[in-house]
């Protein structure tokens, strides 16, 4: 401790302080509270994690000073006139025998974030239809907001997990026994036992297990069903950094150290005002921070022009030539794409220009057909009937020609008979004109 905050420019005794006591207001009283051990180390690892958190913000504000060329104060100006690139990289969805509080959180993100995608998809393909003046009615969008209403609930009404997970924490109990309780609460509000669910009971995406639902809970995500296991659940949502260990960096006599610690109070307008409301005995939640921050993040993508990156493991030994099926597609569903695929699917998978496509395909046509003229609409006219596919299959757009990935391989291996036939025919002429050439000789 002594080196620690020899190097930050700490006081020592202030330090210990902060770490092994705890400051309650009630009733306009301040009163001093002595930490138990587990809680002191709590606070310390929180003081380690504030100060890690405060050193990325610091280094990554600094950066961007230094390409900002302008010379101005980058607090002046904000995203929408400045712009920025952002690069965006979080946990992938977690299922494992035992899932706990970190796992929730987690997959609660990528629920969030596969919602933005889901969204973000389905706007870029409605856009194209639209501008192409293709019907697009029948594509439907698999939207997962129900689940994220019972992990977060809804503004101003509705009971959640995280709600719930936050009133827990009131009453008399170790905490083992407010995890039994915030379980039994969970199955109270959503549940129903599993295989047993009748129409209008519970919640569509909350199923309670048949075994050891005194601890246990299964949440139906967009990846499938995951069992959580509340151990320590909590005790772990309980915010350990007190106001004092955050203010500590303020007093510093390290003027960098001082700099860096400035970021300590950050999380926004919405976080300082939630956090204004908790009392100083309850305090804010983790899953309440990580809930608003989550929103702020989901706030600044939507004013981006997103580009993602899917980076799937052949293998789990990192071992060259070497492909995992079953570990590959898990990871597709657990990162959205099947999602994704089944939206393109859905719609038209292939899309290609008209003049591109007219003169791969041109070739299916007749010559009283060419001669008839009318271009790429003529030739779609041709082989819909000649192939008895409907406008479900394929359709033109201004630029574009929209149409299934069936119809195209169909159409890919007419082109090659075709061709193969044409080639046949001219071999058989090219034949019969060398054999009369030798044979007048």
């Amino acid at each position: 401790l002594q080196k620690a905050c020899s190097l930050l420019g700490l006081n020592e005794n202030d330090v210990t302080e902060a770490i092994l006591t705890k400051l309650l207001t009630i009733g306009g009283k301040t009163i001093k509270k002595r930490s138990s051990i587990a809680m002191a180390e709590d606070k310390r690892d929180a003081l380690a994690k504030m100060t890690y958190s405060c050193v990325f913000l610091w280094l990554v504000e600094s950066i961007n000073r230094t390409l900002d060329d302008t010379g101005r104060d980058l607090d002046d100006l904000n995203h929408e006139k400045r712009g920025f690139i952002g690069v965006l990289d979080i946990y992938g969805f977690e299922t494992f025998e035992t899932n706990g509080y970190e796992q929730l959180l987690i997959n609660y993100c990528n629920e969030k974030l596969q919602r933005h995608f889901n969204r973000h998809l389905f706007q870029v393909e409605q856009s194209l239809y639209s501008t192409e003046g293709v019907d697009w009615t029948y594509i439907t969008f698999n939207d997962n907001r129900p689940c994220l209403e019972l992990i977060e609930g809804t503004p101003g009404r509705g009971s959640s997990i995280l709600s719930a997970l936050d009133d827990a924490y009131a009453g008399m109990g170790d905490a083992s026994e407010k995890d039994v309780k915030f379980v039994g609460q969970l199955h109270k509000l959503f549940g129903s036992i599993a295989g047993t669910k009748q129409s209008g009971a519970g919640h569509d995406y909350f199923i309670t297990p048949k075994f050891g639902n005194d601890r246990q809970f299964i949440i139906v995500h967009y990846a499938g069903e995951v069992k959580y296991t509340a151990d320590g659940f909590v005790e772990k949502n309980m915010e350990s950094l007190s106001t004092e260990l955050k203010e500590l960096g303020g007093a510093s006599t390290v003027d960098l150290a001082k700099e860096i610690y400035a970021h300590a109070g950050g999380g926004g307008d919405a976080l300082q005002q939630s956090f204004s409301r908790r009392s100083s005995i309850r305090g804010f939640s983790v899953a309440s921070q990580f809930k608003i921050s989550l929103q702020s993040l989901v706030e600044d993508l939507e004013k981006t022009q997103p580009h993602y990156i899917r980076c799937i493991k052949p293998n789990l030994k990192k071992a060259p030539n070497a492909f995992g099926s079953g570990e590959v597609l898990k990871q597709l569903r657990y990162s959205g794409m099947m999602e994704a695929i089944r939206i393109r699917r859905e719609g038209y998978a292939l899309r290609e220009p008209h003049q591109s496509f007219y003169s791969r395909f041109s070739v299916l046509l007749g010559a009283e057909d060419l001669s008839e003229g009318g271009g790429i609409e003529q030739l779609v006219h041709v082989l819909s009937e000649r192939l008895n596919v409907s406008e479900a299959d394929w359709q033109v757009g201004h630029s574009k020609i929209f149409l299934r990935r069936e119809l195209s391989d169909k159409l890919e291996r007419l082109a090659r008979l075709r061709v193969h036939a044409a080639a046949r025919c001219l071999g058989k002429f090219g034949k019969g004109v060398v054999l009369k050439r030798v044979s007048s000789f």
